[in-house]
């Protein structure tokens, strides 16, 4: 699939005080759809209390998904990791929105502490052990 220009982003956030993790299935039900339809692969990753995400596409539909994110209230404190960057490659082609639910709180702790190509290569050393649906 020959595309002529992509962008990724990553950020983390918290479930909002309030939120149910039942809405979890809503949030991957909504972005498999609108992702599909925007050109936008990527992966959720949720460990019960925070959020990670990183998604990548072409740069218009990324920024609007970005700021629907961004205003989405069912999580707080969105935290940008890596803002949007040129990408040479899809990570995720065949992925409109993997889900990914882990158990251990640590290494997203390290995460959420790192900035730019820091907290993505941290990201790129877990997908390993993450079962990715």
């Amino acid at each position: 699939m020959q595309e002529n220009s992509l962008e990724c982003f990553l950020y983390h956030s918290q479930l909002a005080p309030g939120a149910d993790t039942t809405c979890i299935a809503a949030i991957i039900k909504a972005a498999r759809t609108f992702n599909w339809s925007a050109g936008i692969t990527g992966m959720l990753v949720f460990d019960g209390e925070r959020f990670f995400q990183y998604v990548e596409g072409p740069p218009e539909q990324l920024a609007l998904l970005v700021e629907s994110i961004s205003r989405d209230e069912r999580h707080i404190n969105f935290t940008p990791l890596f803002p949007q960057a040129r990408l040479d490659q899809r990570r995720f082609a065949k992925w409109s929105m993997a889900y990914v639910i882990v158990e251990d709180t640590e290494p997203l702790g390290t995460i959420s502490e790192l900035q730019g190509p820091g907290a993505l290569e941290k990201l790129q050393e877990l997908l390993p052990l993450l079962d990715a649906q």
